[in-house]
């Protein structure tokens, strides 16, 4: 029997065992029937495995300068600016068509307006032949 135990420890500890050859493996070692070595390895096992973990955390690694979160950063940055750029120039330049369109406007308005006085200027040029016919009629009624 111990010939047989030594070969299954043999094979355990080559990874070569099946499930029930390591189920009757800890058996023995629960029945304290192996090597005082052997017992004394997995009681030390079974400790570790009891053995909660204290709460103390250790240092996490310390981590390189994030390289790509920064260009990523500084590209989302980049694109901000750019549109705010291009937004304030289609802004002055939508200002700039809107004056002229107002000028251009107001040039028409100029035209029109000097149209008018001229006619009003024949006009009064015909208001003062009748003016004699006034005096004329304002002599009759007298």
């Amino acid at each position: 029997m111990e010939s047989k135990n030594k070969e299954l420890w043999k094979k355990y500890w080559d990874g070569e065992t099946s499930l029930e050859e390591e189920k009757t493996l800890f058996a023995e070692v629960e029945e304290d029937k192996v090597d005082s070595k052997i017992a004394e390895f997995f009681s030390g096992i079974q400790m570790i495995r009891s053995e909660k973990p204290s709460g103390i955390q250790l240092p996490l690694p310390k981590q390189r300068f994030p390289w790509q979160k920064l260009a990523a950063v500084m590209l989302v940055l980049l694109t901000v600016t750019a549109c705010w750029w291009g937004y304030k120039e289609y802004e002055q330049q939508q200002q700039a068509e809107a004056y002229q369109q107002v000028v251009e406007a107001m040039g028409k308005i100029k035209l029109n307006l000097k149209k008018g006085t001229s006619q009003l200027e024949s006009m009064e040029k015909i208001k003062y032949l009748n003016s004699g016919m006034d005096w004329y009629d304002n002599n009759k009624n007298n």
